[in-house]
């Protein structure tokens, strides 16, 4: 029997695997781009008339706006660009003063930049211009940075101190730390896949080893405003073929505990009080491949934890308050008796689910 299970163990173990090493198949060309090949911080310079940008509560409006940065040489380069605001929430609800953008490039004018090959970006920004939102922004880079330690399959990030100019405004200029994410096509390309758009799959049909480490991961850092089966804030992503189990990659943290920003509440389906309590949102899965997601967090830890203490623009304070909160998840995924509570018996259902 035993022999059996470690047999099927394998195979699993196998189709773990299975769709990152189609990306060797793929364009080799995606490589090539250099954006997301250094985590070193940009300093760059972003010029539009904001007053207006921000004016607009549609995400379909684009504006001129003018990118600054030096090539490859060290020579200054100015980009014409269109930027529109994005993020339902905080564009629409006026939650933000600054709300995140999308930026988009002429390829021609990339050539010989960090930008060369990048089409259209998400710029993740301060939100508001007190110390906190930055620091807001600079955990939920880390928190992309973290998954990126466990996974590969993952949504790369790159991180930048921008100066906003107000163009036809006299207001100051404001430096600010904010991240670029890679652009999903670019991350299917590089995983040797395609992204799965508007198309729910069965939540037993996902990938079961990638999947109970994104819903560990999320749990980790106190996300519950996310589903694999909704597609919400969740790349799919699947090889052409359509023989293996989906990716599910997630994105957007802002409304996790480990941030708590001041926007995010509890999630209603769940019935908790506050944004920093754990809710385990995986589906049952088999104890071994439980198992076996907790041994890759623990081969980890160090990692991960090195990640958020090494970097500098990370407050004090709040490099004390994301240690602790790691500290817990730790303390709970190295107790046998909380294990089997929360993710071996605790986990949900499919059938319990279909019932919703």
């Amino acid at each position: 029997m035993f022999v059996f299970q470690k047999k099927i163990f394998f195979i699993l173990i196998i189709c773990f695997f299975g769709l990152v090493n189609l990306k060797a198949q793929k364009d080799s060309k995606v490589h090539d781009i250099p954006l997301f090949q250094s985590n070193e911080i940009l300093n760059l310079y972003l010029e539009a008339d904001f007053e207006t940008v921000f004016s607009f509560k549609d995400d379909s409006t684009k504006f001129p706006a003018i990118i600054s940065l030096n090539d490859h040489s060290g020579n200054q380069i100015n980009l014409d660009i269109k930027i529109r605001t994005r993020g339902k929430t905080r564009r629409e609800c006026d939650v933000c003063r600054f709300p995140p953008l999308r930026l988009k490039f002429s390829k021609k004018k990339t050539k010989n930049t960090v930008f060369d090959g990048q089409k259209g970006l998400k710029l993740v920004t301060h939100c508001r211009n007190r110390d906190l939102y930055e620091q807001n922004t600079i955990i939920e880079y880390l928190i992309y940075r973290a998954f990126n330690i466990l996974t590969d399959s993952s949504l790369r990030v790159r991180p930048a101190l921008i100066n906003y100019v107000y163009a036809d405004s006299n207001r100051d200029s404001i430096q600010k730390f904010a991240f670029f994410i890679e652009h999903d096509k670019k991350l299917a390309s590089r995983l040797g896949g395609i992204e799965i758009e508007d198309e729910k799959t069965h939540p037993d049909r996902f990938h079961s080893f990638h999947t109970c480490m994104m819903d560990m991961f999320q749990y980790m850092i106190g996300n519950t405003d996310y589903s694999a089966y909704e597609l919400h804030n969740i790349k799919l992503i699947r090889d052409e073929t359509r023989r293996l189990p989906p990716l599910a990659i997630p994105y957007d943290f802002d409304w996790s505990g480990l941030i708590s920003a001041h926007y995010a509440v509890p999630n209603s389906r769940l019935n908790t009080d506050k944004v920093t309590e754990r809710v385990y949102r995986g589906f049952k899965k088999r104890p071994e491949i439980v198992y076996y997601c907790i041994d890759k967090f623990n081969l980890k830890k160090n990692e991960i934890y090195q990640l958020f203490n090494d970097f500098e623009l990370l407050s004090t304070k709040e490099r004390k308050h994301v240690i602790k909160y790691l500290d817990e998840f730790y303390q709970i995924i190295n107790n046998k008796r909380m294990v089997h509570n929360e993710f071996v018996n605790g986990a949900r259902t499919v059938k319990a689910y279909a019932r919703r």
